[in-house]
């Protein structure tokens, strides 16, 4: 598809904006800038190019916010590895969630405003449909002892949310047994260490 008959069919206009994107397929990876961005998508350019139908997740830095969100690969265009040193190959990526663009409205005056990283201030909590839009990994855990744990790790907003759930999971066992956020993945994964060393 050439590159007039593609901005002919997008449904929203396109603003030329460069913000790092990280990215990857299940994870947050590799990392990028936006050559343009819209509501329904994003042209990405990368030395990491994956191909057409593929699913993305991504974290947008804004410079008001960072914002994680889906997509997939519509177009793909990769370069000979001679030249991915010194030039990006590109993708053009439309987002298949919601994407809350800081330049259209501002955040609810409900929700906190998130702590930078590194500051003395926690991270804010988030709602488990809130960590929907963050990258999570999954993961499930045997102990010395016998028990089996599932660990749900999401990085979302910058921060680390880890919550740890007793398996099998039975009715009225819902609740995380462990449930905290951190600013590094590091904090994060010492934490479920400490866990499993206790249980």
């Amino acid at each position: 598809m050439s590159e007039r008959k593609a901005s002919e069919r997008r449904r929203h206009p396109r603003a030329r904006k460069r913000f790092v994107v990280r990215f990857g397929h299940g994870d947050l990876a590799h990392s990028g800038y936006t050559q343009d961005i819209s509501d329904s998508g994003v042209y990405l350019q990368a030395n990491v190019i994956y191909p057409p139908h593929t699913i993305l997740v991504l974290q947008i830095e804004y410079p008001e916010k960072t914002v994680s969100t889906r997509g997939v690969v519509r177009w793909s265009k990769d370069l000979p590895p001679a030249f991915r040193r010194s030039l990006k190959g590109g993708m053009g990526v439309e987002f298949t969630t919601p994407v809350d663009h800081p330049r259209e409205k501002p955040a609810p005056t409900s929700v906190r405003p998130i702590p930078a990283r590194g500051s003395s201030e926690p991270p804010s909590p988030a709602s488990e449909r809130e960590l929907e839009r963050g990258a999570t990994r999954r993961r499930q855990v045997s102990t010395i002892a016998g028990n089996t744990f599932e660990v749900l790790q999401t990085e979302y907003r910058g921060a680390f949310y880890l919550r740890v759930f007793q398996l099998p999971r039975t009715e009225g066992s819902g609740d995380a047994l462990l449930n905290q956020v951190f600013w590094t993945r590091e904090e994060a994964e010492r934490a479920v260490k400490d866990f499993l060393r206790e249980h």
